[in-house]
Order: structure tokens, then C-alpha cells, then sequence
């Protein structure tokens, strides 16, 4: 059965800052609500569903693959931190930021899961 006004499921229409309508896709990922997109067309958005719906149902999908940003590299990360910390013992920090940058070294934010994390510990 057709969906009123051809509304497809997940699939969400916004306009940028200069008017042109973009498409993003809404799923349901992780126990959370997330989007993805933007993409240019309906018929970009509709397969991205289709495709991220299939490798849902064989748990083969991962939302962090898609989600833009996050590009950094966790030693980067840890080194600005330590530039601009304010910590009473900074030798403690200098530790644990040595032992964090050497389980987690060649690996960019946004593939630290909590699993990489746990497996670090």
C-alpha cells in the first residue's frame, strides 16, 4: 500500500542556505535516531536506505562508516589536550595520555567505539 502524499519511509527533504532541496536519511541505529545525507536527489537518499536497511537486517551495518567529521587522529586529539590542560598533576595526565595514544595510535575519533575502548582496557 502506497504512503499518502509519496512520502517514503526514512526519508527526510530540507533545503540548504541557498534553497536548493537536499535529502537525508533517517534511521533508527544503536538505540538512537540518526541522520544521514546530504544527498543531491530522492533516488540517492532512497537506495542509501535501502542499502543501510539490508546490512541492518545482516548485522553488517555500521553507522560510523557514513557519519562525516571525526576525521581527526586520536594522538592529535590527545596532544591539543595536553597543550591546553590545566590539571594540578600533569604528570599523571602526561601517563595516562602516553598509555590512551599507544592502544589507540593510527586510529581516527571517529573509529573509536565503545568495543575499541573496552578492548584497550
Amino acid at each position: 500500500m502506497a504512503r499518502a502524499g509519496r512520502k517514503d519511509r526514512g526519508l527526510l527533504n530540507r533545503s540548504d542556505s541557498t534553497g536548493k532541496p537536499l535529502w537525508y536519511v533517517r534511521l533508527y541505529a544503536d538505540g538512537r535516531d540518526r541522520r544521514f545525507g546530504a544527498f543531491k536527489n530522492k533516488t540517492e537518499a532512497r537506495d542509501f536506505y535501502e542499502k543501510a536497511k539490508q546490512e541492518q537486517k545482516q548485522g553488517r551495518f555500521f553507522p560510523e562508516r557514513y557519519q562525516r567529521g571525526g576525521y581527526v587522529f586520536v594522538e592529535e586529539l590527545l596532544t591539543r589536550r595536553a597543550e591546553t590542560t590545566t590539571v594540578k598533576n600533569p604528570a599523571t595526565e602526561k601517563y595516562y595520555m602516553t598509555w590512551w595514544t599507544a592502544r589507540l595510535k593510527g586510529l581516527r575519533l571517529n573509529h573509536v567505539t565503545p568495543a575499541v575502548i573496552e578492548n584497550a582496557q
